[in-house]
Parts: structure tokens; sequence; C-alpha cells
């Protein structure tokens, strides 16, 4: 990096800390924010199908496919009794049944996450609206101009 250019870099880093804080404000008839920037949204249908299928196929997937190797590795353990294949193949089948187990909870858990993330935004929703409710216009009531 040329000296020129270091002095460059660091000229426009002090330029852009002397600028100080910079609120947005109200972009016209769009309101506040960054302009041209989508509002926070939620699907319910979309999360309402997620939960449905959180509840019911992916659950019962899940414990089909984690038992489908139980009987034919069971059965490869026992041929293999004695010989360090058995053993490793046991040792493999019981890590598969960690993760199994894992897996199915944190599939719990992103259904109690998404259960709960609407009834989450709707208080955040109600939260913010209640605060700017309370910001009276004009001057306050009580005081001379």
């Amino acid at each position: 990096m040329a000296w020129d250019e270091w002095e460059q870099l660091k000229a426009d880093a002090l330029a852009r800390r002397q600028n100080g804080m910079q609120l947005d404000s109200a972009a016209g008839a769009t309101g506040g924010g960054a302009a041209g920037a989508p509002d926070l949204k939620t699907n319910k249908v979309g999360n309402d199908t997620a939960v449905k299928a959180l509840q019911g196929e992916i659950p019962q997937d899940t414990d089909k496919t984690g038992s489908h190797a139980d009987e034919s590795t069971a059965t490869a353990v026992r041929e293999f009794s004695g010989w360090q294949t058995g053993s490793g193949l046991k040792d493999a089948h019981t890590e598969w049944e960690l993760q199994v187990k894992n897996l199915k909870g944190r599939l719990g858990q992103d259904k109690a996450a998404l259960e709960g993330s609407h009834q989450h935004l709707q208080y955040v929703d109600y939260g913010v609206g209640s605060r700017a409710a309370q910001i009276k216009a004009g001057p306050h009531q009580g005081r001379e101009v």
C-alpha cells in the first residue's frame, strides 16, 4: 500500500467520524426508516403449515428413517461379534441413534419457536403502538409556550 493511499484512507475515516450520529427521518408519504426497505412481515399461512408439518409428518418420517437401520445393524453386529467390525458397527449405530435423538429435539424446538413467533411479534407491535400513542403532538399540557 502506497503512503498516499494510506493517508487518503485515514482522511476518509476521520471525515466519516466527524459527521457524527445521524438518525433516519420520515421519508415523505412512505413513513420513516430506510427508504425502499421492506417492512417486517410474517407469513401466517406458511408458519402454520410449517408447524403442522413439524407436528405430524416430519417427526413420523424422522422416527421411521432413524430406526430404518436398527434391525439390519443389529444383525450385522451379531454376525461380526468378536471382530472389530462388529464393535465398530455398534459404536456407529449408537452415534446414529444419538444424532436422531438430537435432530428430533431440534425439530421440537423449531416447532415451539414457530408457534411462539407470531404471538411474540404481535406483542412487539402492541408495545410499539402503545409507546407511540403516549407521544403527544404539540406542546405539553400545562406548559406555557
